[in-house]
């Protein structure tokens, strides 16, 4: 282990996030949040769901099919056992989408993922109702993204849901370092649910 690596192992153990050696977002908001200043990046700011659901927000309207692109995740997704080449997203997420996907590799590595689920792919896009069937649902524009379903029904609260677990809360912190909202952490509610519009 080079000094480099001992050093950030013990800046992160004495800030109180997982000491891995790797000079991550997670790392550097930890060691600013201890100095008591302000970490560099801002933090992207994301049309509420009311906004959304007007038509009107950057996202524009449901289901537009222009508005939509494919990106290939940084590590491999599974959906019903089966890898996907893309998924399928609203170009205004697409950079975010992939950058929060690449920073859970690097944070966690390819064993920890799989172990934890987050291979486990439930779909972006899908122009549909919320579960209650009341309104349209963040998917329905391409801003939302739900991962490990099977583990993290709707009504699965915590802690039964496994994406409400301790280990689980640097996959938050990363999607949340781009603005996007958890549902769990959020509602208490649809813990595989993730999406760019704020509640």
């Amino acid at each position: 282990m080079n000094t480099d690596t001992a050093t950030i192992k013990r800046i992160q153990q004495k800030v109180g996030t997982a000491a891995d050696g790797i000079m991550g977002p997670l790392t550097l908001k930890a060691i600013c949040t201890a100095l008591g200043i302000a970490a560099p990046g801002k933090v992207p700011e994301w049309p509420s769901q009311a906004q959304v659901r007007l038509g009107t927000s950057i996202f524009g309207k449901p289901g537009n099919e222009n508005a939509l692109v494919n990106i290939v995740p940084a590590y491999p997704l599974y959906y019903d056992g089966k890898r996907v080449a893309t998924i399928r997203v609203h170009r205004e997420i697409a950079a975010h989408v992939q950058a929060a996907l690449r920073e859970v590799l690097e944070y966690y590595g390819a064993d920890a993922i799989s172990r934890l689920g987050l291979d486990q792919y439930g779909g972006s896009y899908n122009y549909r109702n919320t579960s209650s069937g009341k309104s349209l649902s963040m998917h329905a524009w391409g801003v939302a993204l739900d991962f490990d379903p099977a583990r993290n029904a709707y009504a699965t609260k915590a802690p039964r849901a496994t994406l409400s677990c301790k280990e689980c809360e640097p996959w938050w912190e990363i999607w949340e370092s781009h603005g996007a909202v958890s549902l769990g952490r959020a509602a208490g509610y649809d813990w595989m649910h993730v999406q760019f519009a704020t509640l």
